[in-house]
């Protein structure tokens, strides 16, 4: 049954009430206590974060959608459009792509995911130079081309493949490393496509790859040579490849779009943050680390914000790459030629090319024009969200009908004569309380609360009550007894007699 769909509150959010409460300090402190480690703070990050912080707030403004049947009407907010950390925006981005990924751009074949990823011992050359993840790009996928058309026997193959870099891990520290989603296979000049064997063991695609990037490293003077003979001489040198059990059928595109979306999502989860409104310090829950032995750490608000920020793509930067068939030039090559999403037109089974009499087949699959669309459908805030919510958000809560655009709201007279109609000015929506203390994953059983998510009663503000006892001892400014009977009620705390000003006359 489909649910109604709720806009969000961003305010509610633990994300908005650790920008809220950090931000300032943060930036005043970043130079003292970031720099060092995460670099120096871009400006463009400073402009993300502050878009954020106005993403989905009625009082920037937003758009009537107005009911025709029974004069029903909803406010919709403006939000940032940024990638990288607002939640919400990053992930319409990453849906908007995925879909687009899986519907327009790979072919009906089998595809895997390739995960690459580096050594400590190299991660920090990348840091505080992010153009040089370039070299991880170049070199993941140079490996797996020379890889495949070895295997394959095909020295002119051409791969299909779609790139991501990730500069994040569990717990948001630095951890670069690529993320390929590839057609399982080569296609030659014939548009044929040669497939892997389902059961081929990709452990020689990880040395390929060591290899190729170190080189590339030492050549580039970003690696000295003993570093180098150290991470080739090592047994286990920290490089890894993570390709999955199996790829994925011909025409699933589905899974493809769920590949998709996995490596085109954002650096954290809503989900995971905790922020404790008392102690003023974020609880972020994720898998269970071999190091700690936890399956959370906890980080004040100014360092939540540094090591979130610190994943913000700089502007202009490019995280997703497409290579081979896949890429933008031979995409537009195949827009010119009509070869716009091939699909499988005929299948040929073919004996091996040294044994004709093999009973072993190998399959050949040709790829064949389609016609030309008239555009390329993309899918809208409308569509997202009935994905998610099964429920239409233009369609009118009270009688079903198709909610209409009655306008766009912006200046600042009208925005707040109609929050204050509606009940929704500035200052109204509450706060969620603290969560509950956080539970093993595995067993499911609460855990040892961390240190401070509890704070002595001593330290706690005073209830809220207070506020309105004027008469209460607490609020009572310090008063004086002056020895002509009069009380001099003081700003400001009393000194001890020893700090007490003594003045000579005379």
């Amino acid at each position: 049954m489909p649910t109604v769909y709720h806009p969000r509150r961003p305010r509610a959010s633990p994300l908005w009430q650790i920008i809220h409460q950090g931000w300032d300090q943060f930036q005043t402190h970043y130079e003292a206590d970031h720099r060092k480690t995460h670099g120096p703070l871009r400006t463009d990050s400073i402009q993300v974060v502050e878009k954020y912080y106005r993403c989905g707030d009625l009082a920037q403004g937003f758009t009537r959608l107005h009911c025709p049947d029974c004069g029903h009407e909803k406010l919709l907010a403006f939000t940032c459009k940024t990638r990288g950390f607002c939640p919400s925006c990053h992930q319409r981005r990453a849906m908007e792509t995925a879909h687009w990924i899986a519907r327009d751009i790979t072919f009906d074949v089998p595809h895997r995911m390739v995960v690459f990823t580096i050594p400590k011992l190299v991660r920090g050359i990348f840091r505080k130079r992010r153009q040089l993840l370039t070299h991880l790009f170049q070199q993941s996928m140079e490996a797996l081309k020379l890889w495949m058309q070895t295997t394959l026997d095909l020295p002119h193959g051409q791969i299909a493949a779609i790139a991501v870099v990730h500069t994040f891990g569990d717990y948001l520290g630095f951890h670069p490393h690529i993320h390929i989603l590839t057609a399982n296979g080569l296609i030659d000049a014939q548009n044929r496509f040669h497939p892997l064997d389902e059961n081929q063991s990709m452990a020689s695609l990880k040395e390929v790859f060591r290899n190729l990037f170190i080189k590339t490293l030492v050549d580039e003077k970003l690696l000295s040579q003993r570093k180098a003979d150290q991470l080739l001489s090592r047994k286990t040198s920290g490089f890894t490849l993570d390709a999955g059990d199996s790829p994925t059928l011909p025409f699933d595109r589905n899974a493809r779009r769920q590949f998709a979306e996995y490596m085109l999502r954002a650096p954290f989860s809503l989900e995971k943050i905790h922020w404790n409104e008392k102690s003023k310090q974020v609880i972020y829950r994720s898998k269970r680390s071999w190091h700690t032995k936890q399956n959370y750490q906890i980080f004040t608000a100014a360092d939540f914000i540094a090591a979130s920020v610190e994943h913000i793509p700089p502007k202009g930067q490019q995280t997703i790459r497409y290579y081979g068939r896949y890429s933008n030039k031979r995409r537009g090559w195949d827009a010119k030629n009509r070869i716009h999403s091939p699909q499988l037109a005929t299948i040929n089974i073919s004996a091996r090319k040294h044994d004709p009499e093999s009973s072993d087949k190998t399959l050949f699959i040709l790829l064949g024009p389609t016609p030309k669309r008239k555009h390329t459908e993309k899918p809208d805030w409308k569509s997202l969200i009935k994905r998610i919510w099964g429920g239409d958000p233009t369609a009118c809560p009270c009688c079903r009908a198709q909610l209409k655009n009655a306008g766009t709201i912006i200046r600042r007279a009208e925005i707040e004569f109609f929050l204050q109609l509606w009940g929704m000015w500035e200052g109204i929506i509450s706060l969620p309380p603290p969560p509950d203390p956080p539970f093993d994953i595995e067993t499911m059983e609460p855990e040892a609360l961390p240190l401070g998510w509890e704070i002595p009663e001593e330290h706690l503000p005073p209830p809220e009550e207070w506020w309105h006892q004027n008469d209460s001892e607490a609020w009572r400014n310090p008063e004086l007894s002056l020895e002509d009977g009069n009380v001099l009620v003081l700003d400001a705390e009393l000194l001890p007699a020893e700090e007490l000003p003594v003045f000579s006359i005379g």
